[in-house]
């Protein structure tokens, strides 16, 4: 993930231009990187620039040992962000051009990501580059949409000017954040399972897990499997894409108190494989389940397919 985050640094430079809803607060230089110093750590840095060592570290991916570094060597700061009315940290990587788990990883101060404070400085992990405090201008945003793909690189203005192109953006916004969705879930793998469980600390039953990835892009959707399988549009199996949620029945001694018994619910990654949290195999959590509709419980059990993203 840090080698990635190196290509993103051009992104600043094309979030520059007029009318990007992003407004630049300059600084100097001095201020966007720091020489290192006889005794310095990356931890000691961090402290003293008052910056989280995770956001630190993203924003240097060209150093391969954080834990070893050497005075004169060159460190950069990553980016402050100030949170302005409306943002969430999805919008924020989108605008920006990195990846949400990124994002997250660089704020690990940030106890509830569903629940920004307007006003609270955040750091993306770019490196500050002669930089810029960056703030969020609502009224030059409601103007211009952002359209990238985190981690790609590069973001462009988009103000469609016919229908045709109104609805080729809204198709390839939907398929990004179909894909989106999928990377984060996916960067749970291995957080196990627990009954009642909605969050990495406190570890994931089946609906809490399709909750809390869902909760992180300003998707809403109920906490129970059998409530959420009654929320969007029914897919057919044959119609199915990445991010459709895919239902089963009847997988637990509680089937019988809901009217539709489903009891189980995950995620569609597409090519017939889905990923989950489950309580098989002594709770083993989030994992991917490949060929699902080959697999003879998976099959026997299946009640259906929700489109909860359109």
């Amino acid at each position: 993930m840090r080698k990635g985050i190196i290509a993103v640094v051009t992104t600043i430079a094309t979030l520059a231009a007029p009318g990007m809803g992003v407004a630049f607060a300059g600084t100097s230089s001095s201020a966007a990187a720091y020489t290192v110093q006889t005794g310095d750590t990356m931890y000691k840095i961090a402290l003293a620039k008052d910056v989280p060592l995770a956001s630190l570290e993203l924003a240097n991916p060209q150093i391969q040992n954080p834990t070893s570094i050497y005075p004169g060597e060159v460190i950069a700061l990553p980016t402050p962000y100030v949170v302005a009315s409306g943002d969430t940290l999805y919008k924020i990587a989108v605008a920006h051009g990195i990846s949400l788990a990124a994002l997250e990883a660089a704020n690990p101060q940030i106890t509830d990501v569903t629940n920004l404070q307007i006003g609270q400085t955040i750091f993306l992990p770019i490196p500050a580059n002669h930089s810029t405090t960056l703030t969020s201008t609502p009224a030059s945003a409601s103007s211009a949409s952002v359209n990238a793909a985190p981690g790609a690189g590069s973001s462009t203005v988009s103000t469609p000017s016919t229908a045709a192109q109104t609805t080729s953006g809204s198709t390839s916004s939907t398929a990004v954040l179909r894909q989106n969705i999928l990377n984060f879930a996916q960067s749970l793998v291995g957080i196990h399972y627990a009954w009642g469980g909605s969050s990495p600390t406190t570890y994931f039953d089946c609906s809490g897990f399709v909750q809390y990835v869902f909760a992180h892009f300003d998707i809403s959707l109920p906490r129970q499997s059998h409530d959420q399988a009654t929320v969007g549009t029914p897919v057919a199996q044959s119609s199915l894409q990445p991010g459709d949620l895919l239902f089963f029945t009847d997988t637990d001694s509680y089937a019988s108190q809901y009217a539709n018994h489903v009891t189980h619910v995950g995620i569609y990654m597409g090519n017939g494989n889905m990923i989950e949290s489950s309580s098989a195999n002594n709770g083993e959590g989030v994992v991917v389940v490949h060929n699902v509709f080959a697999n003879p419980y998976y099959s026997a059990h299946y009640y259906g397919a929700r489109d909860v993203i359109g």
